[in-house]
């Protein structure tokens, strides 16, 4: 009887596990790129601690944007950097009339939700963009994202991918992190907005405020917890920015511990859950493959057979663990300690 109860809860963890997936296929079908011809000012929110190997290019590619610079505004909040990362960013925004570029320091707040609040708080954009000054942002990527924005659109997520080293490890991560974007594009796109990458939103500032931001600015808070506040708060529609153009780049982390780190650290505020049955996994693979080309042909990626078979044998590992370790481990990011 135990046996028979067991196989019928493995079977709606399957039935549920399989239904997840193909709402995200059918969310990938459904994904279309919009092309609003609304050209509203905008600003661009630039978070940054001990950024200065990455802030100068990260800055020079958003002054290259193809969207027309008296529209926009770059601002950089420095979350308490202890190298050149503001007098390297300073003194780029001393070399250029347009874009006005502004670069702060935090005072008496730390972390990114702070930083991006202050931010928006002193920004005078219509639209609030946001990405990682560690990431390689393409040309059209301002234009892409604002042309997502109807007047019924509240907050749009972009597209973020790894760019692989050659390394196995590296071709690994970004297939990993493939899966995690195809997620949130599939998602998002079904009417379930439940993830997506801080490294490339977008959002009126008028929803930022109805909502009151992050709410209280603690570590644990991420854009996530933004966009399900304005899910939640009905400040208006979520779309996924499905332009190829548009897809914003990072590197992977160069070994695993730095992979680790990450994940647990992402792991700390998400919950995630695998079943480890055989059964489970083998059908898991299958239909994770099916799902993850489309998304591979959706953001123009290789998707190689041999390192998805690889990446999918450590996945259900790595993930119950990573979360487990995640939800007990204190955070430490960029050389700091955070609070939940």
């Amino acid at each position: 009887m135990g046996e028979l109860v067991l196989l019928g809860f493995l079977l709606i963890l399957l039935f549920y596990y399989l239904t997840f997936l193909w709402s995200i296929r059918k969310g990938l079908s459904s994904l279309a790129h919009r092309g609003s011809d609304a050209r509203p000012f905008s600003s661009v929110i630039l978070t940054a601690r001990n950024e200065e190997k990455n802030i100068e290019p990260c800055l020079r590619a958003l002054i290259a944007q193809s969207y027309d610079p008296q529209m926009f505004e770059i601002i950089v909040v420095d979350d308490h950097s202890q190298d050149s990362t503001v007098s390297r960013s300073t003194r780029l925004a001393e070399s250029v009339d347009i874009p006005k570029i502004t670069v702060v320091t935090l005072k008496d707040q730390s972390g990114k939700p702070a930083a991006i609040a202050h931010g928006v708080s002193i920004s005078n954009g219509e639209i609030i963009l946001c990405t990682d000054a560690d990431c390689a942002v393409p040309k059209r990527w301002i234009e892409s994202m604002i042309g997502c924005f109807d007047p019924s659109v509240a907050f749009v997520a972009g597209p973020v991918l790894e760019r692989p080293s050659g390394s196995l490890l590296s071709g690994l991560e970004a297939i990993e992190y493939l899966s995690l974007t195809t997620t949130a594009a599939g998602l998002i796109g079904f009417g379930r907005p439940i993830i997506c990458s801080g490294a490339s939103i977008a959002y009126r500032k008028s929803a930022f405020t109805s909502v009151n931001g992050y709410g209280d600015h603690f570590s644990s808070c991420d854009d996530e917890t933004l966009m399900q506040r304005m899910v939640l708060r009905s400040a208006g529609k979520v779309v996924f920015n499905s332009d190829p153009s548009a897809v914003v780049s990072t590197e992977t982390p160069p070994t695993v511990f730095e992979f680790w780190r990450q994940r647990t650290r992402w792991a700390s505020k998400k919950g995630r859950y695998e079943d480890a049955s055989i059964l489970r996994r083998l059908l898991k693979g299958m239909a994770e493959y099916f799902v993850l080309s489309q998304g591979a042909r959706l953001f123009r990626q290789a998707l190689p057979l041999g390192q998805f078979l690889i990446a999918e044998l450590f996945h259900v590992p790595y993930i119950a663990v990573a979360g487990l370790i995640g939800q007990f481990s204190s955070l430490r990011w960029k050389d700091r300690n955070l609070d939940r």
